[in-house]
């Protein structure tokens, strides 16, 4: 079993290391400049239609890599929301500004096939995850999340290449993730992970934003 350790923006694997320790990954993993500066580079970010996906039924939701909980600015009416990421100063963040708020647990740590077992969910968020590690770890993570028994819905952002789109790719290139790729690509390692593609969309960063697009996925298991 690989085991994968997901860090704010992004996620730190605990074999083969994504090099996150220069200056500038560490300024651009500070929740000030998430939050309130990257928005604002990019011309505004609206998450709302990844979150639209997740709309129709009450959800036991898993987030792997959930940061400083920006889910939770969308997201309401769920049966219980898990957030885990490794990095401590994004899990502070978050508990201090989501912690009191009912069903919502977040948790330090490890996101495993025990864990998922134990959280049951029904459906997994991988906000800005897939494109922070090499296809072996991306497939195997798709997979421990299939390991739960009432998994019905995963649903995915990443940066994206797109041919033509000179200003996005730009971007996606000086991106703290180092395995962006092409839509293509993605699809490829759903499939491989024994996934349904129910939906496959480049969608605008912000309705007044059509430089930057993120490639939004709603996958379903297999069975």
């Amino acid at each position: 079993m690989i085991h994968v350790r997901f860090g704010f923006c992004g996620p730190v694997l605990a074999c083969p290391v994504v090099p996150l320790g220069s200056l500038y990954q560490r300024v651009l993993g500070h929740p000030f400049v998430y939050n309130q500066v990257r928005p604002r580079v990019l011309g505004g970010i609206d998450m709302s239609p990844l979150y639209e996906r997740l709309r129709g039924t009450r959800h036991t939701i898993l987030d792997v890599g959930c940061g400083t909980g920006d889910a939770l600015r969308y997201l309401e009416d769920f049966d219980e929301y898990v957030g885990y990421d490794t990095d401590p100063v994004a899990v502070d963040y978050m508990r201090q500004t989501y912690g009191s708020r009912p069903r919502v647990r977040i948790e330090h740590g490890l996101v495993t096939t025990r864990e998922v077992k134990e959280i049951a969910p029904t459906a997994a968020i991988l906000a800005g995850v897939l494109h922070h590690v090499p296809d072996d770890y991306a497939r195997a993570l798709l997979e421990t999340l299939q390991a739960g028994p009432r998994l019905t819905r995963v649903v995915t952002q990443d940066i994206v290449y797109v041919p033509g789109r000179h200003v996005n790719n730009a971007l996606s290139w000086l991106d703290r993730g180092k395995f962006c790729r092409k839509k293509e690509g993605y699809e490829h390692i759903a499939r491989s992970a024994g996934l349904r593609i129910e939906a496959s969309d480049l969608v605008p960063s912000h309705p007044a934003n059509r430089f930057v697009v993120y490639l939004m996925m709603t996958l379903a298991p297999d069975k």
